[in-house]
């Protein structure tokens, strides 16, 4: 039943897709190349969102923990890794198109491209990072995994295992503001690091949000009447998380390439082992495989 949907919702995509592009190229309304791709991609969001949603429902059965022969466990499902790479490629497509089209005025730069071109790969991009989160909301709605979510009660616990995970030019700082006692021992990390559920999974959520928001609310003065403030708010809260999100990538980078078995995982959905803390031997690493494999993968 579930194909049955994807399936659906490919087709219906498609239908959409073609039937918003022969509308806006034939020619009945004086629209240049710019103003076409607007009204295109705002027509076919609906059909992408949708999509999303009926995909998010087949990753959702690849939902489960599971434990291979050699020891290895399951840390991401298959669905979630497809979702991230999906994520990945939209995000390559959207975020320097989106970025020139303001630093290119700021700059007063005109490339040989034309802009219009520049629009349309960043729409394409859009496109699949709202395909993206789609397909991951749908899929954490069906599963109700939390595990990436600091439980209720557990915030000092993970406030103090964060510390350990930071440079140790961060930590003391870092410490002294929470008022956080480094004399107490490292708490064992789990599933997932504490960097991962303090920083890194919040502040994703949060700028994912932001950017789909705004974006939604510029796509959508195309269709229905947006104030201006709303519509200057709007554009000026896209951009700035289009920053944070260079700045969260080249983060996410800094912290996943030193721990390779990280990437690995997002790659292959195993893990041997939990990746220790970079800078901590191995009496400081968090929980084994057989810690990991206590919850379900996400």
């Amino acid at each position: 039943m579930t194909w049955l949907l994807v399936i659906a919702g490919l087709v219906l995509v498609g239908v959409g897709v073609a039937a918003a592009i022969g509308q806006a190229s034939s020619g009945a309304q004086p629209w240049g190349n710019e103003l076409s791709d607007n009204f295109t991609f705002v027509k076919a969001l609906p059909f992408v969102l949708g999509f999303g949603v009926a995909v998010g429902l087949l990753m959702a059965r690849t939902y489960g923990a599971k434990v291979r022969s050699d020891g290895a466990v399951r840390r991401w499902s298959p669905g979630t890794v497809f979702g991230h790479w999906v994520l990945t490629l939209g995000f390559v497509l959207a975020l320097p198109t989106g970025m020139w089209q303001y630093l290119g005025g700021i700059l007063d730069v005109n490339l040989p491209i034309p802009l219009y071109l520049f629009y349309r790969v960043h729409y394409i991009g859009a496109s699949i990072v709202l395909f993206a989160v789609a397909a991951f909301v749908s899929y954490l709605s069906m599963t109700g995994d939390r595990s990436l979510l600091v439980p209720r009660g557990e915030w000092g616990r993970h406030l103090l295992g964060l510390a350990y995970e930071l440079p140790p030019s961060l930590r003391g700082r870092y410490a002294k503001l929470l008022r956080i006692d480094l004399r107490q021992p490292r708490p064992p990390a789990g599933k997932f690091t504490f960097y991962e559920k303090v920083v890194e999974f919040p502040s994703w959520s949060i700028v994912l949000a932001l950017i789909t928001i705004t974006g939604l609310i510029k796509a959508g003065r195309y269709v229905v009447p947006v104030p201006g403030f709303v519509l200057w708010l709007a554009s000026t809260l896209h951009v700035a998380a289009m920053v944070i999100i260079v700045i969260k990538l080249l983060d996410h980078l800094r912290y996943t390439f030193p721990r390779w078995s990280l990437m690995g995982a997002i790659t292959t959905t195993w893990m041997k082992e939990r990746a220790p803390a970079v800078g901590h031997g191995a009496g400081e690493r968090g929980s084994s495989a057989a810690g990991i494999a206590g919850g379900g993968d996400t």
